[in-house]
């Protein structure tokens, strides 16, 4: 044992783990380079088993958040800048505030919670603490500040199979088992021995400070088989769920037609100019669907209709109903309704032969659909598009009868949290969701937001119908795998059969409640007898 002052974590090690966050995002769609899921979270372990104080393990964890979601989740800047007309150096400041602030609170949190374990042998920080600390603060953004559960780990494992874990804990335990790999895989690699610095408590008689130590931490090749036992287990584990079928075909297959228009974001915008004419070819879209491919649900995109339904009623609605007669057949149009109170809702209009049924949103985006404190900082209009007013939520329970089915339906990124789209389960036989990706053309939103409802997909055994205006539109099995799409950025009918599903999995049953509970049960044992740092 060397005695002596400890030293700090060296420079580089905080660039290294910059980047490692920025790598991370490769493991996400488009580029679905997976195994980059398990290896940069294992460099951000290792950094902090280096670290000697709380600073240093929330810097790290910082920079390897402000990494992940300034490559990842940077897409904001397109739509403030080319859809809301904000001046470049506004869009720029905007973005670096929502990146900075979003890894303080998420990543900068989990290194914090990490350095309370800094005084357990490494082979416990890897195999237990970490990995727990890193998926409660998954589970905390997903409902912090209304939420944000993007970039969770889990859902870049969707083509792998890990994702079998995904009926069983939802995507949160996906990356669990992600982290885990990570955490064994490092603990293998470190071998027998790793430096760290350890506090001396201070000798009252002999000396007036306390004094630091950097010491060896003997593993053996215990360790090591235990590290690699964990990883055949999940691994194991993960090809037997494989087999498992959580839920059952229920009734007959319907036709579904998704219509992809892809009308830009920009044509949309310019509502006086393009609203008609952006009408009329959903209309044609439709008509085929109904005509050519004889399909019993079609499906328009969020705000598909940029307008208000009652102010279409004898031009749109009343015309797609009558073209519904005598069938069970239904269109499902996503536009904006009028509530009692006279407040906008982002909503989704179901027409059958001889109903109409609303659906509206209930979870907003912020600073999206409604801005906080709008009243006073309308100062801001001189500088960037503000709204008018902001979009109400929705009051509905999310269901909605369609074609003889019951769908659970979502707007937007509402399918980005798994825990409410369980809530109407297991009543629904299929999920549908609608969307608009066009605000990040060009950006990795749209391939991100694609993976993520392939999750929810999977998590509740149900197919998904999915439409969004410039795509990736299409239909999902209820094994998160896609059996029908189209390019993005091309007008399309995407057709195929949707089947009918019942039952419940583990997840819907469950929720997120399970794993959290363990997760935080195993942490609060770690700090047991944990000295209080100097």
């Amino acid at each position: 044992m060397r005695t002596g002052i400890s030293y700090p974590v060296n420079k580089w090690i905080y660039l290294l783990v910059l980047g490692a966050g920025a790598l991370t995002v490769f493991a996400f769609a488009p580029f679905k380079l997976y195994p980059l899921a398990w290896l940069t979270p294992a460099f951000l372990f290792y950094s902090l088993s280096k670290a000697s104080s709380k600073k240093q393990h929330i810097i790290l964890g910082w920079l390897y958040g402000i990494g992940l979601f300034g490559a990842g989740a940077s897409w904001p800047f397109y739509a403030m800048y080319y859809f809301a007309n904000a001046p470049l150096a506004l869009a720029i400041l905007g973005t670096l505030l929502f990146v900075t602030i979003i890894a303080l609170l998420t990543t900068g949190l989990f290194g914090l919670l990490a350095s309370y374990y800094r005084d357990k042998p490494i082979f416990a920080r890897l195999l237990l603490f970490y990995p727990s600390a890193w998926v409660l603060m998954e589970w905390f953004r997903s409902w912090f500040l209304t939420g944000f559960p993007w970039l969770y780990l889990g859902n870049s494992q969707i083509d792998t199979f890990l994702a079998s874990y995904a009926p069983i804990t939802g995507v949160l335990g996906v990356s669990l088992v992600s982290v885990l790999i990570a955490g064994a895989l490092l603990s293998f690699i470190l071998g027998n021995s790793l430096r760290r610095t350890v506090q001396i408590p201070r000798d009252l008689n002999n000396s007036l400070f306390s004094k630091k130590a950097i010491v060896e931490e003997k593993f053996g090749t215990s360790v090591r088989i235990f590290s690699a036992i964990v990883i055949i287990i999940i691994a194991v584990a993960a090809f037997s769920l494989q087999n498992i079928n959580w839920t059952q075909e229920t009734g007959k297959p319907i036709k579904v037609s998704v219509l992809q228009s892809n009308i830009s974001q920009l044509d949309k915008l310019d509502r006086d100019r393009t609203l008609k004419s952006s009408i009329n070819i959903y209309k044609k879209m439709s008509y085929e669907s109904n005509k050519r491919h004889n399909s019993d649900l079609i499906v328009w995109p969020e705000t598909g209709l940029f307008d208000t339904f009652n102010n279409h009623i004898d031009s749109l609605i009343l015309p797609l109903q009558k073209s519904l007669e005598n069938s069970n057949k239904a269109i499902l149009i996503g536009g904006f309704s009028v509530n009692k109170n006279q407040e906008i809702e982002n909503s989704v209009l179901a027409i059958s032969s001889d109903s109409r049924e609303i659906y509206s949103k209930r979870h907003l985006v912020p600073f999206g659909e409604y801005i906080p404190l709008l009243d006073y900082i309308r100062w801001l209009g001189q500088w960037i598009q503000l709204p008018y007013s902001n979009i109400a939520s929705g009051e509905n329970d999310g269901i909605l009868q369609v074609a003889g089915q019951t769908a659970q339906m979502s707007i937007c990124y509402e399918d980005a949290f798994g825990s409410e789209i369980i809530q109407s389960l297991p009543k629904a036989s299929m999920l549908i969701n609608v969307t608009h990706d066009g605000w990040f053309t060009g950006s990795l939103e749209p391939e991100q937001h694609m993976q993520i409802a392939r999750m929810r997909s999977l998590e509740t055994g149900r197919y998904m119908v999915r439409a969004t205006t410039t795509g990736p539109s299409g239909i999902i099995n209820e094994k998160g795998k896609v059996i029908a799409t189209a390019p993005n950025y091309t007008k399309k009918i995407i057709t195929g059969k949707v089947q009918p599903f019942k039952g419940t999995t583990p997840y819907v049953r469950w929720g997120n409640w399970l794993i959290v509970s363990v997760l935080s049960t195993i942490l609060l044992l770690g700090l047991i007898g944990r000295k209080q740092d100097k």
